[in-house]
């Protein structure tokens, strides 16, 4: 099962390119349709899991320098973060595709040059100088779309390949040691509440040499649900101020393999249309398919409809 969703979100610069000289630049690229703004995946999940780790008590992933990249490690019984977001490197032992699927998030106008001139002359006036130091920023605001999916499925769950010297007879605390002492993690191990993981796991299971942890459903629920509400009320700090990313409207399907629904979404915005559950239910109805509509002020409600429906009480 596949939730995937697309956010319209009405903000700011959310994060910036290089630069060039002492100009501070937006992220643009070409389309179509124009030069769109654009901010990029790995800025809004840094976002999302900052968001998670201090509003929802999320823990830190753990980190190791693996083939020369400093990346998460361990397992999903540790870390949320680690379930959602997963390896970088190719072969890790406990490599792990992501869950969480984000595109660029690009803005349906276009950029139109919009420049901001700024100095730093009231520090400068206490310092007791008349000089300031100038930048000049490029500007923007705008209605970005961003579509995403969560591969429901694989939440708490996971392969490894190894056997780590797993026994019928060990227990869940048992097993959780061997497989992060396999991982050399035994130190950062033993620092954890280990009823805490022990209570996160409902099996550990071998076979044909791979391991297979589960998560309770409990523990997939309460990660999902966390996950899907800190999106609906995320912002990012960027340049001493806080770009808002909570949803206007958000759109979500459990029957679309991937967000197409975006294409009417983004025709009727192009074409400065009102966007009427109606229609774009019709257009779900079309394909045999369901989309759930929520606005910024029943999201929540919304989410709790989700997750009923991906992991029923």
């Amino acid at each position: 099962m596949k939730l995937t969703g697309v956010f319209l979100i009405e903000t700011g610069v959310v994060n910036r390119g290089d630069g060039i000289g002492n100009i501070a630049t937006v992220k643009k690229i070409t389309t179509p349709h124009g030069v769109k703004v654009y901010f990029s995946p790995q800025s809004y999940k840094r976002a999302l899991w900052n968001s998670l780790q201090n509003n929802f008590g999320w823990s830190l992933p753990l980190v190791t320098k693996e083939g020369g990249v400093v990346q998460r490690t361990g397992t999903v019984i540790d870390s949320e973060e680690f379930d959602f977001g997963g390896t970088m490197i190719a072969k890790p032992m406990y490599q792990r595709d992501t869950v969480l699927y984000l595109d660029n998030g690009i803005s349906i106008n276009s950029y139109a040059g919009d420049m901001e001139f700024m100095t730093n002359m009231g520090i400068a006036k206490l310092y007791g100088e008349n000089e300031a130091n100038i930048i000049n920023r490029e500007n923007f605001y705008g209605l970005y779309l961003l579509p995403f999916g969560i591969e429901v499925d694989r939440i708490g769950v996971q392969e490894l390949n190894m056997s780590a010297n797993l026994k019928k007879e060990d227990n869940i605390e048992q097993k959780i040691e061997k497989i992060y002492t396999a991982l050399s993690l035994k130190e950062q191990f033993d620092s954890y509440d280990i009823e805490t993981l022990v209570k996160r796991v409902e099996s550990i299971e071998v076979k044909n040499k791979k391991i297979t942890i589960t998560l309770t459903k409990d523990e997939k629920r309460r990660r999902l649900q966390q996950l899907l509400e800190a999106m609906g009320e995320l912002g990012r700090k960027i340049e001493g101020s806080e770009r808002n990313l909570c949803p206007h409207l958000a759109f979500f399907s459990l029957t679309y393999a991937t967000p197409k629904y975006l294409l009417f979404i983004k025709d009727k915005l192009i074409r400065k249309e009102k966007i009427e559950e109606q229609d774009i239910q019709g257009y779900a109805e079309k394909d045999g398919k369901n989309i759930i509509i929520a606005t910024h002020e029943n999201y929540r409600e919304k989410i709790k409809e989700i997750i009923e429906a991906v992991f029923p009480n």
